[in-house]
């Protein structure tokens, strides 16, 4: 009796252990299974591609660790209205006083260009169309937004002084670059 309570005390372990929500670590980009082969969480009601990738679950916690985000932190971000899709999640770092929201959006890149013509400059990440977007009238924030073959991948981020004093304008965008240099590996290629 006593040797079928260990055997179902292990079982139960191993059947706990393979069904954990945690996502996976994945250091290789390459290595990362290509997030079109599941369904995504939301799709709306346009003609618009699929997103196809949800930084929920595509962006792995040592890239969010090695941009200097709690994993830890995340929190849903999702935008769905019916003629477009953003699926997101928001990351905090209390150290460096930074939060940040990851959107992944099927609006094209010239619309979010057009959208944001008056406060971006046209930038480079690692080989993909991006703009850095400074709006001195939205202070303590900066986005950046990368072009990808379904659509957007957008980073939003706020900086937060604790005191109610707003940051130097220079740190609003600072790091921002490189954060989004980190994750972009993650973004599947598009055709």
């Amino acid at each position: 009796m006593k040797r079928n309570a260990m055997v179902l005390a292990a079982l139960s372990l191993t059947i706990v252990a393979g069904c954990s929500t945690q996502k996976a670590e994945q250091q290789d980009p390459e290595s990362v299974a290509t997030p079109t082969t599941r369904a995504p969480r939301h799709v709306d009601k346009s003609d618009r591609p699929q997103v196809a990738f949800d930084p929920c679950l595509d962006i792995p916690d040592s890239a969010l660790i090695q941009a200097g985000y709690d994993p830890q932190s995340e929190a849903n971000a999702d935008f769905t209205p019916d003629s477009y899709t953003f699926l997101g999640c928001g990351y905090d770092t209390p150290q460096r006083r930074y939060v940040m929201n990851v959107l992944s959006g099927n609006i094209t890149f010239a619309e979010e260009q057009e959208k944001k013509k008056d406060h971006s400059t046209p930038i480079d990440i690692n080989g993909r169309r991006a703009i850095l977007i400074f709006d001195p009238s939205v202070s303590d924030a900066c986005d950046l937004t990368i072009e990808t073959s379904y659509g957007i991948l957008g980073f939003t981020r706020s900086v937060f002084e604790g005191n109610g004093q707003h940051s130097p304008e220079p740190e609003w965008c600072a790091g921002l670059e490189d954060t989004a240099r980190i994750i972009e590996p993650f973004i599947p290629k598009g055709d």
